[in-house]
């Protein structure tokens, strides 16, 4: 397994699989625009995070009225493991994953499978997704998913704070500089209430890091976080911690999403998944909106990197061309456009599909165009046990907000200890 396993981490497109235009390319002269005729009945279950209601509302009800002949079934993997499913000998024909779970979960268990061949039967555009995308799910030149939904980070904002102290709302295309500038705005305690100007989750931070920084090397299943692109991503938060509130918060209950959303938020400003966006109400400050990431100003059209969820078909489906099917669908212009409608982030490149996002939304007085604003960042080179080094990284970010260790102490400590890990991890897998 071992060897199977890390030969995969490889992110490339070679002859016989995907190319780098994202067409499918393997020998033979299918044409692509040609679908073999579907079956006539067809039972395929999905396995995915969501809950069976969010399942329903996103995906199944779609899928069912575009193949009223299929029986769609759909279980929540939500708090399960993949031994536990295998060891029950659980069939499933579609699971939803993000990149890095090919590898850290799907691959080790024997679940994936190269779609590629069964892409170019059914005549999938690969070509119709936005860079990155392909890329990310191609691993040691094996197609393993299909995005269907993307997220990336955005700057969230609490309209009532900025008005609250006469401050001038961000815009879209500020640079990390600027927005620290505007959040060191708010570096004011009035009433016994400590304001925050700036938080971001540091795991998706990390996860999605404008500088495509990865975590091991799949080469060498070495820890490649004690360099000068590492340290430029942990200065951010070492930024961030001159702000009052978060000092004083870190020393309590660390900076998270609870100090933003809700009428009692004290965070002007805090930078996550564009997931929110569909569920604000629960979420969201009451008055709220959002601007484009912050970027470096030298790499002033580099968002984040990918981050979407994936569908995949198992090795173990025995109905692989009517999941083909209905991935080609989801993947489509078709259904794309109605749940863009709903707030839903699409990973084409459609420019029809981004006019309509967020169309049906509640909130239609907020700035939607700032999803579109960042272009994505290029993918890192992923590796099955990244999510160790993922952890220990977040982890010491409270040493690093508080003061107690520097940015070279702490790369230093997480490359030292990550290696510890991960050369244990690797003995296990032997």
């Amino acid at each position: 397994m071992i060897s199977s396993l890390f030969a995969a981490c490889t992110n490339g497109n070679t002859e016989g699989t995907v190319n780098t235009e994202g067409t499918v390319t393997p020998s033979g002269g299918n044409d692509p625009t040609a679908e073999p005729p579907a079956p006539e009945n067809a039972e395929i279950t999905f396995s995915t995070i969501f809950s069976d209601e969010e399942f329903e509302a996103n995906v199944g009800s779609y899928v069912k009225k575009k193949f009223p002949t299929y029986t769609i079934h759909h279980f929540s993997n939500r708090g399960l493991s993949l031994e536990q499913l295998v060891a029950a000998q659980t069939k499933f024909d579609i699971y939803f994953t993000r990149a890095g779970g090919f590898l850290n979960a799907y691959e080790p268990m024997k679940l994936t499978f190269d779609m590629a061949e069964l892409a170019k039967k059914h005549g999938v555009d690969l070509a119709s997704f936005a860079p990155g995308f392909i890329e990310s799910a191609t691993f040691d030149n094996q197609l393993y998913g299909l995005p269907i939904f993307n997220d990336s980070l955005v700057l969230y904002y609490n309209r009532d704070l900025f008005d609250k102290f006469g401050i001038p709302y961000p815009n879209d295309g500020m640079t990390w500089e600027e927005t620290f500038a505007l959040a060191h705005q708010f570096d004011r305690n009035e009433n016994g209430t400590q304001y925050m100007g700036l938080w971001m989750s540091p795991k998706h931070y990390f996860r999605m890091n404008s500088l495509s920084q990865g975590f091991i090397d799949p080469e060498t299943n070495k820890v490649t976080v004690d360099n000068d692109n590492w340290k430029r991503i942990l200065n951010l938060f070492t930024e961030l911690s001159r702000n009052p509130g978060v000092q004083t918060m870190a020393k309590g209950n660390f900076p998270s999403h609870d100090h933003f959303r809700g009428a009692a938020g004290v965070a002007a400003m805090y930078v996550f998944l564009t997931e929110w966006i569909a569920v604000s109400q629960d979420q969201l400050p009451l008055n709220w909106d959002m601007v484009s990431m912050p970027v470096f100003n030298d790499l002033p059209d580099n968002g984040t990197q990918p981050y979407a969820n994936y569908a995949g078909i198992t090795s173990i489906s025995e109905n692989k061309d009517p999941a083909m099917q209905i991935l080609k669908y989801l993947t489509s212009e078709e259904f794309q456009m109605e749940v863009s409608k709903k707030g839903k982030i699409s990973p084409l490149k459609s420019q029809q599909v981004k006019d309509l996002a967020f169309e049906n939304h509640p909130d239609q007085d907020k700035n939607f165009d700032a999803v579109y604003v960042n272009g994505n960042a290029p993918m890192r080179q992923l590796h099955p046990l990244e999510d160790h080094i993922v952890d220990l990284m977040n982890d010491k970010v409270t040493e690093l907000v508080t003061g107690q260790k520097d940015v070279n102490t702490i790369l230093r400590e997480v490359q030292e200890l990550g290696q510890q890990t991960v050369d244990q991890e690797m003995e296990k897998l032997k």
